[in-house]
């Protein structure tokens, strides 16, 4: 499979995952959230990033994490993506569909939320990181998100550092597939999807 690339600098739009989080959240100091990384987990603005796109409207990217205990509760899905709308005087974003599942350790679907990147992906600085309230799903042991931006979205992905826990799964065949890009000299380099559940 080949995977389509785009890259840009993105540093300076960089979002703490975190702080989101704790600002957006009803949270008090006994039930607070926990947050789970399957990248590097430094903040964005110290990763070396790029935009990945999948090569079919069936494929996701997707991140394989391990609930902290057994009935631990999924609230929310944090995502840092892009629809590629430079906020220019021109043009106005267009809506475009994304989708995102929660799937258990058979990669049976637990949840299914969809909706327009409107809210959550467009920003005239390029990337975006978007919280997504889920709602409450018990998990144990190994689950999977799947984000599906249908070509149209790119996802952040962090070049370096790899986890061995970002694929793309295939929906028609039900196939897991090693997170990688296809670089100019041919050669493959695995990367982390830029996606983290947060709950308690």
């Amino acid at each position: 499979m080949l995977f389509v690339l785009v890259s840009f600098c993105v540093s300076s739009c960089a979002i703490d995952y975190s702080e989101r989080i704790s600002k957006n959240s009803l949270t008090d100091s006994k039930n607070s959230l926990k947050v789970l990384k399957q990248d590097s987990g430094l903040n964005l603005s110290d990763m070396n990033i790029s935009l990945v796109v999948t090569p079919t409207y069936a494929s996701g990217q997707t991140v394989r994490f391990t609930a902290p205990y057994t009935g631990w509760i999924l609230k929310y899905v944090l995502i840092s993506a892009s629809d590629g709308w430079n906020g220019s005087d021109e043009s106005s974003p267009k809506a475009l569909p994304f989708a995102i599942e929660i799937l258990d350790a058979n990669l049976s679907v637990l949840h299914h939320f969809s909706d327009t990147q409107l809210a959550y992906f467009t920003n005239p600085s390029e990337l975006r990181t978007a919280s997504i309230d889920i709602p409450d799903t018990p998990i144990n042991g190994d689950f999977f998100i799947s984000f599906y931006g249908y070509r149209s979205i790119g996802i952040a992905a962090e070049l370096e550092n790899a986890t061995g826990n970002s694929y793309y799964y295939d929906k028609i065949s039900h196939g897991l597939y090693p997170a990688d890009i296809l670089l100019k000299d041919n050669s493959t380099v695995p990367i982390n999807f830029i996606i983290r559940a947060a709950g308690r």
